[in-house]
């Protein structure tokens, strides 16, 4: 847990670093695009304490030692389970950017974009890694969960080994879970 001295620690030097940033511009300096910094998209959901855990059980997680994990910039409320059956590492993320910016960056290979429960989800290849990205968009943010495949795994026949494999679980699991999501993170 993140304690409120270092949040406010961190807010401090933010805002000192914008305001040094702004400082350093004179009136002879030429017209440029403005530069602004966006306030953090607050998330107050973590998957680690707000997901359902009959549920995530249901679709195949093991619930018994989830890797929580905590990000600023831009907020992100990270949990990780074990699936069984196939057996594949998956995190579920809250995080504080809009749909739009997730989408938008250069390294997801968007494979599909669908609609589940009513909500917008892009599934894509994280390019940069060995994951399935399917991002759904909850306001104010989006709750992505990554499903990792290896094509190099020990025990092919219980891995997911392919970003299709990954992204059909992905699409899976978040259409048995959509019922159990937040109108808002």
């Amino acid at each position: 847990m993140t304690h409120p001295r270092t949040l406010a620690a961190v807010g401090a030097l933010g805002l000192l670093t914008v305001t040094t940033l702004t400082a350093c511009g004179s009136d002879t300096d030429s017209p440029t695009a403005t530069t602004t910094s966006a306030a953090p998209i607050p998330i107050t959901y973590h998957p680690c304490d707000d997901l359902s855990f009959d549920a995530l059980e249901e679709v195949g997680f093991s619930v018994r030692s989830p890797d929580r994990t905590d990000r600023q910039n831009p907020i992100s409320h990270e949990c990780t389970f074990a699936h069984r059956n196939p057996g594949y590492g998956a995190t579920f993320a809250a995080m504080g950017k809009t749909f739009d910016d997730v989408v938008a960056d250069e390294r997801l290979d968007e494979h599909t974009r669908i609609q589940i429960n009513g909500r917008d989800v892009s599934i894509a290849d994280f390019t940069v890694g060995s994951d399935c990205l399917a991002t759904m968009d909850i306001e104010p943010g989006v709750l992505q969960l990554s499903v990792t495949y290896s094509p190099t795994a020990n025990r092919p026949d219980e891995s997911v080994t392919t970003i299709e494999q990954a992204c059909s679980e992905a699409e899976r699991i978040l259409t048995a879970l959509a019922p159990h999501l937040p109108d808002r993170l």
